[in-house]
C-alpha cells in the first residue's frame, strides 16, 4: 500500500494526464507481467529439477506442439480492442465498442475450441512428426487444456485496459501463480512426474482464463460497451476486419517464432538440446516481459492521440518511453551477461550448465529488441497491422533458416544464434513502420476517423 501510494504520488507530480494514464497502466502491467514471471519462473524451474534435462526437453516439446497449433488457429483480438475499441469510445459509440469486443471474444474462443480438436487429431496420427512418442499423446492433449482455458485471457486484458482497472487483473496474476508452484510444490513432494508436472499448468490457467473473463464481463460498462451481454452481434467494418485479419496472420507467425524453433531443434537433435535451449529461451524472453508490458501500456494511449489529433503528444511519448525502454535493457541484459552461468544454475541445477553459452548469444538480439518495443506498437495504434506482420514475417523466416543451417552441427547454441538474428532482423524491418507513423502523425490536427 505504501509503494502504491509512492508511485501513484510520482505520477500524479511530475506527469502529464496523457503520461499518467499510460505509466499506470504500464506499472499495472508491468505488476500483472512480474506475477506471472516470477510464478512462471518457480513453476518451470521446480519442473525442471523434478524432472531433468531429457524429460524437461520432453516437456518443452509438448509445450510447444500446443502451443504451436494454437498460435496457428488463434485470431488474437488485444489489439484490436485497443485501437478500436479505443476510437469507438472515444466517439461516443458504446455499440460499436461492444460489438468489436464481441468480435474479439467470440473468435478467439471459438477458434481456440476448434484448434484443440485438431491437436486431439493430429495426437492420434502424427505424435512422432514433434519428436515425441505416441505414449506422449495424453500427456499432450492434458496440456492442451492450458489453451481453451487461456482462450480470451488477452481479450480480457485489453477490456481491463479500457475500463482503466488492471489492478484487478494483477489479483489474477497472483492468484493463478500462487496456484501453479502450489500444484508443482504438491508433484514433487509426491514424486510425480511429467502428467503432475502438466496438471501444476493447467491449474494455473483455469485460475488465469476464468477469473480474467469473468472480470471483462463485470467491466464493459466501464470499458465503453455496456451491451456487451446483450447482444449478440459483431457486425463490425471492412476496416476492423481487415485488421483482425491481418492479426490472425501476424499471430501464426509470430506462433512459428515462439514455438516452432524447439520442434525444428527435436527434430534436427533430441530433447535434451531441446531442454537446453528452452532453459536459456527461457530467461531471456523472461526478461523481456517487462518491455512488452511497456508497450502494451502505451498502445491504448498512441490510439487516444492518434484519432484525437494529439499528433505532438504522440510523438513525445513514444521518445520518452523509448529512451526508458533503451536505458531499462542496458541494465537487464548487462546484469544478465555480467552473472548469466549464476543464473542458469540456481534455476535449473547444475545439469543445465551447457544452456549458459546460449544464453550470452541470445544477449545482443533481446537488447536491440528491447530498446524498441516502445515504437513497435504505433502503426498498430493508427490502424496498419501490415508493418508487423510484414515484419515478423521476415525475423521469422531468418530465424528458420538459421535453424537449420546450424542447429545440426551446434545443438542449443545454434538456435540461440537463430534467435539473435530473429531479433535483429524484426528490429530493422519495424523501423519503416514506426518511423513512418512518426512522421505521418506531424499532420494529425484534428480526430480522424481511420489509421
Amino acid at each position: 500500500m505504501v509503494l502504491k501510494k509512492g508511485a501513484d504520488w510520482l505520477i500524479y507530480r511530475f506527469l502529464s494526464r496523457s503520461d499518467r494514464r499510460a505509466a499506470r497502466q504500464t506499472l499495472w502491467l508491468g505488476g500483472v507481467t512480474a506475477a506471472q514471471t516470477l510464478g512462471s519462473l518457480a513453476q518451470f524451474t521446480l519442473a525442471a529439477r523434478i524432472l531433468g534435462p531429457e524429460d524437461f526437453g520432453v516437456l518443452a516439446v509438448i509445450i510447444a506442439a500446443a502451443s504451436l497449433i494454437f498460435g496457428l488457429a488463434t485470431m488474437p483480438g488485444e489489439e484490436v480492442i485497443t485501437t478500436y475499441g479505443t476510437r469507438s469510445v472515444a466517439a461516443g459509440k458504446p455499440e460499436e465498442a461492444g460489438q468489436v469486443l464481441r468480435l474479439a471474444l467470440g473468435s478467439a474462443l471459438g477458434l481456440r475450441l476448434a484448434a484443440y480438436g485438431l491437436i486431439g487429431l493430429l495426437t492420434l496420427t502424427a505424435a512422432n512428426w514433434w519428436g515425441l512418442a505416441a505414449d506422449y499423446g495424453p500427456a499432450l492433449m492434458w496440456y492442451s487444456v492450458t489453451g481453451v482455458l487461456t482462450a480470451v485471457s488477452g481479450e480480457s486484458m485489453a477490456a481491463l485496459r479500457l475500463a482503466d482497472r488492471l489492478g484487478l487483473g494483477f489479483l489474477v496474476a497472483v492468484g493463478s501463480a500462487l496456484t501453479g508452484v502450489a500444484v508443482v510444490v504438491w508433484a514433487g513432494m509426491s514424486g510425480g512426474g511429467l502428467p503432475e508436472v502438466i496438471t501444476a499448468s493447467v491449474a494455473r490457467a483455469a485460475v488465469w482464463g476464468a477469473g480474467l473473463a469473468v472480470l471483462a464481463a463485470l467491466l464493459a460498462k466501464q470499458a465503453g460497451a455496456p451491451d456487451l451481454l446483450r447482444s449478440w452481434s459483431v457486425k463490425v467494418s471492412r476496416e476492423i476486419l481487415r485488421f483482425q485479419l491481418t492479426a490472425f496472420a501476424r499471430s501464426s507467425v509470430e506462433a512459428a517464432h515462439t514455438h516452432g524453433d524447439a520442434l525444428l531443434l527435436a527434430g534436427l537433435t533430441g530433447p535434451a538440446q531441446v531442454g537446453l535451449y528452452r532453459a536459456a529461451r527461457y530467461v531471456i524472453d523472461a526478461a523481456r516481459l517487462p518491455f512488452l508490458s511497456l508497450a502494451y501500456g502505451v498502445q491504448a494511449e498512441y490510439s487516444r492521440q492518434w484519432f484525437g489529433g494529439e499528433g505532438a503528444e504522440l510523438r513525445r511519448l513514444a521518445w520518452r518511453f523509448t529512451a526508458l525502454a533503451v536505458a531499462a535493457a542496458a541494465g537487464v541484459y548487462g546484469l544478465l551477461f555480467l552473472f548469466h552461468q549464476k543464473v542458469i544454475g540456481l534455476l535449473f541445477g547444475p545439469e543445465f550448465a551447457a544452456a549458459g553459452s546460449a544464453l550470452v548469444i541470445m544477449l545482443p538480439g533481446a537488447f536491440v529488441f528491447a530498446s524498441g518495443t516502445a515504437l513497435y506498437t504505433l502503426p498498430a495504434a493508427a490502424g496498419r497491422a501490415g508493418p508487423h506482420l510484414l515484419a515478423a514475417l521476415a525475423a521469422v523466416a531468418a530465424q528458420g533458416l538459421f535453424i537449420v543451417m546450424l542447429a545440426r552441427g551446434m545443438g542449443a547454441e545454434g538456435a540461440a544464434w537463430a534467435v539473435t538474428v530473429h531479433s535483429l532482423v524484426f528490429a530493422v524491418a519495424m523501423a519503416p513502420g514506426a518511423i513512418g507513423t512518426l512522421r505521418r502523425s506531424r499532420r494529425l490536427r484534428q480526430p480522424v476517423e481511420g489509421g
